[in-house]
């Protein structure tokens, strides 16, 4: 699928670091919750589009070119940026939860032969049908580190749990936010 770039910001720094020869590093941030989960499995969808709305970055991707790093920011469209590319449940059994975040942490993020990194954020739902309602389940947000740090994981887990508990908040109209904040080595100011 084609996505519209509305605006390009070359990587440098430590952002670009993080991405270098193939490299990448995934943060994930977890909140042990209880309760009714399947409330947020169903609000999933609405919560996100509004995060998509109001974070310019979560509706980035990151494009390698000929060993240069760039971020896309890529136009908002909720067919294009559907709430299934940034969110999954996942029912876990056998496994723990610290292995499923493992093992997502340590997965490659490159697809097209190496050239693209998208989503760069991903919320996770893992929790366990077999239990009751009031067991604990963990909701998981997997973040790159290239376009973002661990403060900003947990607003995006914030704003996510309150959209998506708050009863009218998924009725109001979210903003699109257009302006993507400059990278950290933009805010340097340079010796020479």
């Amino acid at each position: 699928m084609t996505h519209q770039v509305i605006s390009t910001l070359p990587l440098v720094g430590v952002e670009k670091f993080f991405c270098l020869h193939g490299g990448w590093l995934t943060i994930a941030h977890a909140a042990h919750l209880s309760g009714n989960y399947s409330m947020l499995i169903s609000n999933a969808s609405n919560a996100l589009q509004c995060l998509l709305k109001r974070h310019s970055r979560m509706r980035t991707r990151l494009r390698v070119d000929d060993n240069r790093y760039f971020l896309d920011n890529l136009q908002y469209n909720s067919e294009q940026l559907s709430s299934d590319l940034f969110f999954s449940p996942v029912e876990i059994s056998n496994e723990s939860w610290q292995e499923t975040i493992e093992r997502r942490c340590n997965q490659d993020p490159y697809s097209n032969n190496g050239t693209i990194i998208f989503p760069m954020f991903h919320f996770m739902l893992l929790y366990n049908s077999q239990q009751s309602d009031d067991q604990l389940f963990h909701l998981v947000l997997f973040q790159n580190h290239c376009v973002s740090d661990g403060q900003s994981g947990f607003i995006l887990i914030h704003e996510f749990l309150t959209l998506a508990t708050t009863s009218n908040a998924l009725e109001m109209s979210e903003p699109l936010n257009t302006e993507i904040l400059p990278l950290l080595g933009q805010l340097i100011p340079r010796p020479y």
